[in-house]
This record gives C-alpha cells, sequence and structure tokens, in this order.
C-alpha cells in the first residue's frame, strides 16, 4: 500500500469520525453513527472542505417515545470546513422501527404487531360470543401533522373479514387511539412517510440546507464535546 493510499485513509477515517460527531450532536445520540466517505481518494475534498456524498448508519436509536432497530441516511453536498459548522444540502433519511418498539397493549387489551400486505396488523383477543376469539385489527399507517396516524379498515375475526366500523373499532380498542406523536424535527427536516415491511415500519424524512453544530461553535453552545 503506497504512502499515499494510506495518507488518504488516515484522513478519511478523521473526518468521517469528526463528522459523525457532529452528526451525533445534531441528532442528540449517546454515541456516533457509522459513517462512510465513499471510494478513494477522499483528501482532495476534506483539503477543501466539500465532501459530497457521504452514507451515514445507526443502530438501536430512540428520540422521544419512537426507538428504531436501523437508521440508514444518504447525505449529499456535505461540507465539513474545519472548526466551523458542517453543512448538509440534502438528506435522505430510513428510520426502520421493528415491532417490538411498538406498544405492548392497547389499554389493558396485549397487542401483536405484524405486516400484512402493506398494512399493519394488530392481533389481540376479544370477547365475542360468549368466549375469547383471536382477532386481527388492519390498519393503514400514514404521517400527518408530526403524529404516526393508525386508522383501522378491516377486522379480521376466525379468517373472515369486515370493514372496520367505528363503533366495532372502539368495542376492540376501549376507544383508545392507536396513533401516536412523533419526535419533533429540527429545522430544515420534515416527515415524508411511512410503510409496513415484514420487520417493522420503515419511516422515511428528508431535510434541505442544514446545519451541524460542532468544533468551536458546539463547545459555545454546549451541545457537543470536541470536534
Amino acid at each position: 500500500m503506497t504512502v499515499a493510499v494510506v495518507a488518504d485513509r488516515w484522513v478519511a477515517r478523521t473526518a468521517a469520525q469528526r463528522l459523525a460527531d457532529r452528526l451525533a450532536c445534531a441528532a442528540g445520540l449517546d454515541r456516533s453513527p457509522e459513517v462512510d466517505l465513499g471510494g478513494f481518494p477522499v483528501l482532495p475534498g476534506v483539503l477543501t472542505g466539500e465532501l459530497g456524498r457521504v452514507s451515514v448508519r445507526a443502530a438501536d436509536v430512540t428520540r422521544g417515545d419512537v426507538r428504531a432497530a436501523e437508521v440508514d441516511a444518504e447525505l449529499s453536498r456535505v461540507r465539513l470546513p474545519g472548526e466551523q459548522p458542517a453543512r448538509v444540502g440534502a438528506l435522505d433519511l430510513r428510520i426502520r422501527v421493528g415491532f417490538d418498539a411498538l406498544p405492548g397493549a392497547v389499554g389493558e387489551r396485549p397487542v401483536r404487531y405484524r405486516g400484512v400486505g402493506g398494512l399493519l396488523a394488530v392481533e389481540t383477543t376479544a370477547p365475542m360470543a360468549g368466549q375469547q376469539l383471536p382477532v386481527t385489527v388492519l390498519a393503514r399507517p400514514t404521517i400527518d401533522a408530526g403524529r404516526l396516524t393508525v386508522t383501522p379498515t378491516e377486522i379480521e375475526v376466525l379468517g373472515m373479514r369486515r370493514p372496520a366500523g367505528a363503533k366495532l373499532v372502539e368495542r376492540l380498542t376501549g376507544g383508545r387511539d392507536l396513533s401516536r406523536p412523533l419526535p419533533t424535527l429540527p429545522a430544515g427536516l420534515s416527515w415524508q412517510g411511512v410503510d409496513v415491511a415484514d420487520d417493522g415500519l420503515r419511516l422515511r424524512l428528508t431535510g434541505h440546507d442544514l446545519t451541524l453544530p460542532g468544533g468551536d461553535d458546539g463547545r459555545r453552545s454546549g451541545t457537543c464535546g470536541g470536534n
């Protein structure tokens, strides 16, 4: 391995750690995420402060009431100019929330979750015809005004489905709303949507023209340590 390659890799690791620390500070994470600056060479971009496209990954992240199993992000037009705040031109963030992170009960009724054809299946039991029968509420999750809204669409009992009428849903849920607030986002970020997968919910958000505190800026504000 040549001296140039060794130097480039060392610079890449150093710059990646600096950016990771600033991302952790901006997102309020308890540890820095994994940052990949891309292929060789990285040194020219680091010297000019223009990193271009960057991939970021973190696991087991908690913000507010949301616990994410995985967070993957693509950052573009990234600038890391020394001690000045880092800047991100655009960000595409994907968050996987496992079913185990969702509430384990609705009121006093235990529930389980799975994905069915793009819908969220909420499984429980309910008293019917003098006995406890398995019931599945099929619901469509959406994001609206900073809330993860879960709207029941169908009810399945003994393999038979019927529309989720308001009275039946209220009976099964005890009148409790399945929706929940999402963490408030910093300026420049916005929630885009949510899909149901086999391993949980996939939330997506995007951002534009973001500033990441750090360096002297972070030390003065008390929000970050180091650069």
